[in-house]
């Protein structure tokens, strides 16, 4: 069970400078589609889009850290201007690769994550942040759950929290 009161959690946040995002199960919802020739489509939530965008207003930059490298998921996140993409299942060395190149430190750090593969960076990062629908070992060590599952606005959710724990609303970074 998650640790962390919504008030607590946004208290939490504002020292954070670096979220760190999983992709399958957090910004899509865990499905991968496979058309003709093996192309491969995912599917990713607006909302989360937009929100990653206001939030680096505030210069709270994200960063990505999937097990696996799918041709979607870069378009989308360039797309979006995130500017840490990491492709790999050790996902713990890209954490710890990510910190050395950016100059952040871990208490600087938020990490979402859904399943088992999260879990050591989840433990690492300052906060580990899951989506309604992870699983359950991985709810059980995060110190938040949000309201929403993973693509269906669970990162919304989340930078919901980050705007406010900066006395923001995020339709006040329009």
């Amino acid at each position: 069970m998650a640790k962390l009161t919504r008030k607590e959690i946004i208290s939490k946040l504002k020292p954070i400078k670096l979220v760190i995002l999983d992709v399958d199960g957090v910004l899509t919802n865990d499905s991968i589609y496979i058309g003709p020739g093996g192309r491969e489509y995912k599917q990713f939530h607006v909302s989360d889009g937009l929100a990653i965008r206001l939030v680096a207003k505030l210069g709270i930059e994200t960063a990505v850290i999937s097990g696996r490298y799918a041709e979607a998921t870069e378009v989308r996140m360039a797309e979006l201007k995130v500017p840490h993409r990491y492709y790999d299942i050790g996902k713990m060395a890209c954490f710890d690769d990510l910190l050395k190149k950016t100059g952040f430190k871990t208490s600087q750090t938020v990490f979402m994550g859904n399943d088992i593969l999260d879990i050591d960076v989840m433990k690492k990062a300052a906060l580990g942040i899951c989506p309604s629908n992870a699983e359950p070992e991985v709810v059980r060590i995060a110190d938040y759950r949000t309201k929403r599952a993973g693509g269906q606005g669970a990162v919304r959710d989340l930078y919901e929290l980050m705007a406010l724990a900066h006395g923001k609303k995020l339709v006040d970074l329009l």
